[in-house]
């Protein structure tokens, strides 16, 4: 709890700051007097005042932040301060600051991308295990260290580039194209979907496909035990070995997994190795849905293990190759987005999978418990959700302060002030809507 509220304050405090540094930057340099940058809302708890007359606030609710701008809507203007008011100015101008705040996150995005390339980024090769039993991944033909080379015919380096190509095709139809390395042999398999992981709130590209990546090999001793779990409560201890289920023997943890989620809620003999003595005991694991399937677990993990060498990947670039990296990075997070954005106004994909502060301050403890390149990552990608829903043509959001300005320019006048005000009202019911959408969505992930 306390790394994701800390993840979280950290979190907002930076990617609020560059977001309205970006609407500063400009708006000083178009010529426009700023009265107040200000980060959070609320009571001062730090204020300065530049030579400018800006006056620089951090506030004690940490959860946005705005620039006031010199404005004759707003209240009256000196004449001598006129010509550095924002409505002033010509609307190409008004454009440019209301883009500076989604660019500057952009911006950060990339550069956050480019340090974590620099200090180098650690993936899993794409190499397979043994799919799940009767998925699709399965009834194509995969086996056991197949290498995924492609998707679609993307190039992917690590199962975080396989997760991320396999996200594009949330929600469609049609058959998802692996070209796997087979011992040498390149081949071509075609998993069919029908409406992928449309309605699923948190959907887990690979393994619902069946692919899982190829861990290291693991003997089946238990290394921890959740309190609600059947594991505690059928009797078994840190430290016993799983020997056999059925009659079957168990040989690693990866078989011993695959047992347990084949099995929901079936009761299971095992045959355990306990302080070097051999003994049965009963198990029935209980049931979850994941995707769509009812799958057993019982409330189990196994001991840390050490990856081999050759399955693991380390990304690690000069700092000018780490910047177009980290551009590229950058640009297909944005095209994804506005992609699944897209399908959710077209009705492909369940709004369910929309998110709020919950699910973010989930992601942040977990980047800030994982460390430094992950925290970055999480930073990144915030960032770029931040800049997409700015720009969103929705008035009171910088997308919607756009479109008005573009009218503007093209009636060669301002919209009448009731319409600014209908327009207002329209943009604070959606938000509204979005953030009830959010946290309803977010309760039922915790549910």
């Amino acid at each position: 709890m306390f790394n994701s509220v800390f993840g979280l304050i950290i979190a907002l405090g930076i990617l609020v700051t560059i977001h309205e540094y970006g609407h500063f930057w400009v708006a000083r340099r178009n010529g426009v007097k700023v009265l107040r940058f200000s980060v959070g809302f609320g009571k001062p708890i730090w204020r300065k005042v530049d030579k400018h007359g800006t006056e620089f606030v951090v506030a004690w609710i940490p959860l946005g932040g705005y620039v006031k701008m010199l404005d004759e809507r707003e209240g009256d203007v000196p004449e001598e301060l006129k010509s550095q008011s924002f409505n002033s100015k010509r609307p190409s101008q008004k454009i440019a600051i209301a883009m500076a705040g989604p660019v500057a996150n952009f911006l950060f995005a990339i550069a956050a991308f480019s340090l974590m390339f620099m200090i180098g980024v650690r993936d899993i090769a794409t190499l397979v295990g043994a799919p799940i039993k009767d998925s699709v991944a399965e009834t194509a033909g995969l086996v056991a260290k197949d290498k995924i080379i492609a998707v679609d015919g993307r190039k992917v380096n690590g199962f975080s580039e396989l997760s991320l190509a396999l996200a594009s095709r949330v929600g469609e139809t049609g058959d998802i194209k692996l070209t796997v390395d087979r011992s040498g042999r390149e081949l071509s398999l075609a998993l069919p979907i029908t409406d992928w992981l449309a309605n699923n709130q948190s959907p887990r590209m690979a393994s619902s496909l069946g692919v899982t990546p190829l861990y290291p090999t693991q003997p089946a001793i238990i290394g921890g035990i959740l309190d609600d779990g059947a594991a505690l409560r059928d009797g078994l201890q840190v430290g016993d070995e799983v020997i056999s289920v059925d009659g079957i023997k168990v040989t690693d943890w990866g078989q011993w997994v695959s047992l347990i989620q084949t099995h929901p809620e079936q009761l299971l003999n095992l045959i355990i190795r306990r302080n070097g003595q051999t003994q049965s005991l009963n198990l029935t694991p209980k049931a979850r849905d994941v995707e769509g399937t009812k799958q057993g677990y019982i409330g189990a993990a196994a001991a840390p293990v050490s990856w081999p060498d050759d399955q693991l990947i380390v990304k690690r670039y000069m700092p000018w190759t780490a910047l177009w990296k980290g551009t590229v990075e950058t640009k297909q997070m944005v095209v994804l987005s506005y992609n699944m954005l897209w399908k959710m106004v077209s009705g492909q994909i369940s709004l369910k999978q929309v998110g709020g502060p919950i699910s973010i301050a989930q992601m942040a403890g977990a980047s800030v418990e994982s460390g430094f390149e992950a925290f970055i990552a999480f930073l990144a990608l915030i960032s770029i959700s931040l800049g997409i829903m700015n720009l969103l043509p929705v008035p009171i959001l910088d997308g919607g302060h756009v479109v008005m300005h573009a009218l503007e320019a093209v009636r060669k006048k301002e919209l009448s002030e009731r319409a600014q005000m209908i327009s207002v009202q329209i943009g604070l019911m959606f938000l509204i809507s979005l953030m009830a959408l959010a946290f309803f969505n977010d309760i039922g992930r915790l549910m």
